[in-house]
């Protein structure tokens, strides 16, 4: 792996660490890059997983999320929509600036693939406190 894309994906996850109780997720950049013929866009995958405690602070993504739950299931409190249960194969959609919370329903914790799409060089994931 090159040196700018290890850099890139460890902004990304200083990024991420910031919204989530640190020591409640382990993070994991898988990539971060710009898209052709899309100027000023990039996509990012991050792999997380959480322990059976985690919840994030209220927050929004820039873009638009697609997440991937591999393990566990997680609870999905996007605003103005009812909370909704995801488990391990399944996947759902989160859109842009929407204010959220996520939290691990399951008692052994959860992993889950995020991919976003969504302006070039914003964090993934911005506070958004009441």
């Amino acid at each position: 792996m090159n040196q700018t894309l290890m850099t890139l994906g460890g902004a990304t996850t200083l990024a991420v660490a910031s919204i989530l109780s640190p020591a409640q997720a382990d993070t994991t950049s898988i990539l971060k890059t710009t898209l052709e013929g899309m100027e000023g866009m990039e996509a990012n995958i991050v792999r997380f997983d959480v322990d059976k405690d985690w919840v994030t602070d209220r927050h929004i993504h820039p873009g638009h999320v697609f997440v991937y739950v591999t393990e566990g299931s997680i609870e999905i409190d996007v605003e103005g929509q009812e909370a909704r249960s995801v488990s391990a194969g399944e996947a759902f959609q989160e859109p842009p600036d929407r204010p959220m919370v996520a939290r691990t329903l399951s008692s052994d914790g959860a992993s889950f693939i995020v991919f976003q799409v969504g302006p070039e060089d914003e964090p993934i994931m911005v506070s958004q406190p009441e």
